[in-house]
């Protein structure tokens, strides 16, 4: 996550600037908003693969300023913490691909899986901007639109198989070897791999949140709403050959395991929705 860690930071201390800045005004300008959000609970990684996503629980947590260009309309932009979860599973998955042995043999690596499950963790800074508009009143309709960039700051999958089988066919010799495991050929019940980094790229979302806002005296409001964020591309860059099982030459004992978002022909994005809690000050 290294490659996205200086973008957010600038981000933040961009947005904490613009919020002192604001601050500062404040008692000069009622036309300002700021606001502390809780969100949930679902929030999750979406992939369109042949495989079956679980959505997971997810919170965001952030902070809002907003500026009301009349009584109705306002613009608002923000920053905020949130998680991701989900599970991708298939029920079975089969790969093969030419390699080398350890005696410099070549060969075609072969896996057979059974109900492989990836749980997938990722959390993100991200940075809305929305235009939000409400009716007059002590109790008033709010409808906000808008999107939002975020960047990564952590993630991580972990692989679980039911049932992995792996052999070499040796296409000189027409046989294929499912023996023995220290050259990295065996079948493995209720295998689960270590957890692993999972490296994504910024992630742009579209955004819509609606409800009602209370006013609670003559400054302070609360929202209560619901939302939905879709991401609008992708945000793992595949790499490799695509397969889950990686052969190891060196140590044929000591296989690799790859996530299944590498899998060819999907996409994945980012996708939240929920109830939306804000407490605000103006």
């Amino acid at each position: 996550m290294k490659k996205n860690i200086y973008s957010y930071i600038t981000s933040i201390a961009l947005f904490t600037a613009f919020l002192a800045a604001s601050l500062n005004s404040y008692g000069q300008d009622k036309k300002q908003e700021f606001s502390i959000s809780l969100g949930g609970p679902f929030s999750y990684i979406d992939s369109d693969s042949s495989g079956k996503t679980v959505p997971g629980i997810g919170v965001s947590a952030g902070l809002r300023y907003s500026y009301y260009l009349s009584e109705s309309l306002s613009l608002g932009i923000g920053v905020e913490y949130q998680t991701y979860n989900s599970d991708l599973k298939f029920s079975s998955l089969y790969g093969a691909y030419a390699t080398t042995d350890a005696e410099n043999e070549n060969f075609q690596f072969r896996y057979r899986a059974t109900n492989v499950r990836e749980e997938q963790k990722l959390a993100y800074i991200n940075v809305p901007i929305n235009i939000q508009f409400e009716t007059p009143g002590t109790s008033k309709l709010y409808v906000a639109a808008g999107a939002k960039i975020g960047f990564a700051s952590s993630g991580s999958y972990k692989t679980t198989f039911q049932n992995l089988t792996t052999s070499g066919y040796y296409p000189q010799y027409n046989v294929e070897l499912f023996s023995p495991a220290f050259a990295g050929f065996a079948s493995t019940n209720n295998l689960v791999t270590g957890e692993q980094d999972l490296d994504t790229e910024v992630s742009y979302s579209a955004t819509f949140e609606t409800g009602l806002k209370q006013e609670l005296g003559n400054r302070n409001s609360i929202y209560i709403g619901t939302y939905f964020e879709y991401g609008l591309n992708n945000i793992y860059d595949k790499t490799g050959n695509g397969q889950l099982v990686k052969y190891n030459a060196e140590q044929p004992v000591q296989l690799g395991y790859d996530t299944l978002l590498n899998s060819p022909n999907s996409c994945t994005r980012l996708v939240s929705y929920g109830l939306k809690l804000r407490f605000a000050l103006r």
